[in-house]
């Protein structure tokens, strides 16, 4: 009976394997002036992976976890800036190399959005403060309003219900703090398509109340509708 034979391993293969990095290095992908790319922390098989920091070519710098080779737990991304200065893009979970699970981001507009991400996009619950003074909080879809939630505009008003792919749709209520009135109703793209208006009990402290009783809704037929569109384009005519 024959005697089997280990099987060598070459020299090559066993060189290869002495030079794989290992534990805490630190590397450098580009030898030109200024420094492009290099990356600081622990190695795993010639893979990124435990704690790193690194900076990319494009001035984009990351301090956190990585797996594999991705960045893969909880870190920092930040962007550095013609003034040296570096502004914080987003802190949070990280998974695969992708913003994934809770996170705060800031955006250049001075927006600010904390909640949840998936696949980069924001998506499930979050709170977003935007630039311009409106703050939303309820569900995400990719990047979009989508689910029950709550918007408030910077002039005070106030929509709660719900939302589809970024817009108000279905049932809702929309609080005119700056006329001292509630509207409810359905909404179809952004527009209440069929609901009530009431007044509010502090109308009169209202910055811009409306006239009190509100004026009675009536039903108009076919020709009054065509009447009034003709009355409103000769009106134009002669402002022209």
């Amino acid at each position: 009976m024959p005697f089997l034979k280990p099987r060598k391993v070459s020299v090559t293969d066993t060189k290869f394997e002495k030079c794989k990095r290992n534990g805490w290095r630190k590397s450098i992908f580009s030898a030109s002036w200024p420094l492009k790319s290099c990356y600081i922390g622990d190695w795993k098989n010639d893979k990124k992976d435990g704690k790193g920091f690194q900076l990319s070519g494009t001035k984009w710098l990351y301090k956190g976890d990585w797996w594999n080779g991705y960045r893969h737990g909880y870190g920092m991304l930040g962007k550095v800036l013609e003034s040296k200065e570096i502004w914080k893009c987003y802190i949070g979970d990280w998974v695969k190399g992708k913003k994934q699970g809770f996170g705060g981001s800031w955006y250049i507009d001075g927006s600010y959005y904390e909640g949840n991400f998936w696949q980069n996009n924001r998506h499930g619950f979050g709170r977003m403060w935007y630039g311009n003074g409106d703050f939303y909080q309820g569900m995400w879809k990719m990047d979009l309003h989508h689910g029950d939630g709550m918007l408030v505009k910077a002039n005070g008003n106030r929509y709660e219900g719900y939302f589809f792919h970024g817009k108000k749709q279905g049932r809702g209520i929309y609080y005119h703090i700056n006329t001292g009135q509630i509207q409810e109703g359905c909404w179809d793209n952004d527009v209440c398509v069929v609901g009530t208006m009431e007044d509010l009990y502090w109308r009169q402290s209202a910055h811009h109340s409306t006239f009190y009783p509100i004026p009675e809704n009536k039903l108009l037929d076919s020709g009054d509708i065509i009447a009034r569109r003709e009355n409103e384009v000769i009106g134009s005519q002669a402002r022209d």
